[in-house]
């Protein structure tokens, strides 16, 4: 997950009508030194027209329509020169433009209709809401509600190769606070969904992101049994600590969000009956699964015994070959799919 919240304020550029004639003279953009801070966090700062100008302005007001047919009326007043005024505009959660007509005096010549334009972005960090039934892979598309309007959301889809399955924006409009939000991927057949990352957006432009594991085989070291038999042996209990610590990284990346399960699956040689096998690997993966218990994992655990099904080396039946007595381990939001090693769902809970 990734927790990258930011937000921005930035100086917009500003534009002046060229000059404005009265009866004494002409009176330029420069002379008052305008320029505004529109893009702003709501919980921060009002946007503000800040006027520092070259000459003392007296009697300053701008008459202004906002881009949603509001009238805006702005009073600034006298402001001596040199000296810098910075002016709130009086505006809540939103993006407009406002086009308005500056009136005024400025070395005592009076000045009225000096067009100026401005934009103004005005928003929070959204939070991001998404839980585990919020991400229905089975029909290519997530819900999610942010604690700010919608502006946008951005999705990327990575497969467990590590290559990119799809990249999809999703548009809205200003939908409010607490609205679920469908945004939909489209996945090959036999593609696996292994993580996403999503960013979204509130209307004027401040975004908040996620990334999380959906599906991930966590790589170790197989743990050696000995055979007919399931006790983790004392010397092989060091092959599992780098597999946990990456199962409590992985788990700590979608805490909040969503509901992540670890699922054990335990393998046998050929040695054997092929159902004795089954529920000799059975209680393999199980032991492990106990052993990830007892360290605090705090997650679902999930075992399952695929005997001699899934051989790691081919070998002729009743053959010892300790490469094959093994287990895996996967993290998911979903059981794995059957073409990565699981050839059966009949997962049983150790935790």
């Amino acid at each position: 997950m990734c927790g990258c919240s930011l937000w921005r304020v930035a100086s917009l550029a500003l534009a002046l009508a060229g000059v404005a004639s009265s009866a004494y003279g002409q009176i330029s953009g420069a002379d008052l030194g305008f320029s505004v801070r529109g893009h702003v966090k709501l919980s921060q700062e009002k946007p503000v027209l800040i006027f520092k100008p070259g000459v003392h302005v007296a009697g300053l007001k701008a008459d202004c329509k906002r881009s949603d047919g509001q009238d805006v009326a702005i009073a600034i007043g006298a402001i001596k020169a040199g000296q810098e005024r910075r002016i709130p505009v009086p505006q809540g959660k939103g993006v407009y433009k406002y086009q308005c007509k500056l009136a005024g005096k400025a070395a005592n010549v009076a000045f009225k209709d000096f067009e100026l334009e401005f934009d103004t972005a005005v928003g929070d960090v959204p939070k991001i809401q998404l839980t585990a039934d919020d991400v229905d892979e089975a029909k290519r598309q997530m819900t999610v509600r942010l604690s700010e309007p919608a502006g946008k959301i951005e999705l990327d889809v990575t497969g467990d190769d590590g290559k990119p399955i799809d990249n999809v924006t999703a548009k809205f409009a200003g939908e409010a606070p607490g609205t679920p939000l469908v945004v939909k991927w489209t996945q090959p057949e036999g593609a696996v969904m292994s993580r996403f990352s999503l960013r979204a957006y509130d209307p004027a432009g401040y975004w908040n992101g996620l990334e999380a594991v959906t599906f991930i085989d966590i790589p170790h070291e197989d743990v050696v049994f000995e055979s007919g038999k399931w006790d983790i042996l004392p010397s092989e209990e060091a092959k599992l600590q780098a597999p946990l610590d990456r199962i409590q990284t992985e788990l700590k990346r979608v805490a909040g969000y969503l509901q992540v399960h670890l699922y054990i699956g335990g393998y046998t040689d050929t040695v054997g009956k092929p159902e004795d096998n089954d529920e000799l690997s059975k209680k393999r993966a199980t032991a492990i699964g106990n052993w990830f218990a007892k360290k605090g994992i705090n997650a679902s655990i999930l075992a399952q015994g695929f005997g001699e099904r899934v051989l790691k080396v081919q070998t002729p039946d009743n053959t010892d070959e300790v490469k094959n007595r093994r287990a895996s381990y996967v993290l998911g939001t979903q059981p794995p799919p059957a073409n990565r090693g699981f050839p059966t769902r009949n997962w049983h809970r150790v935790k």
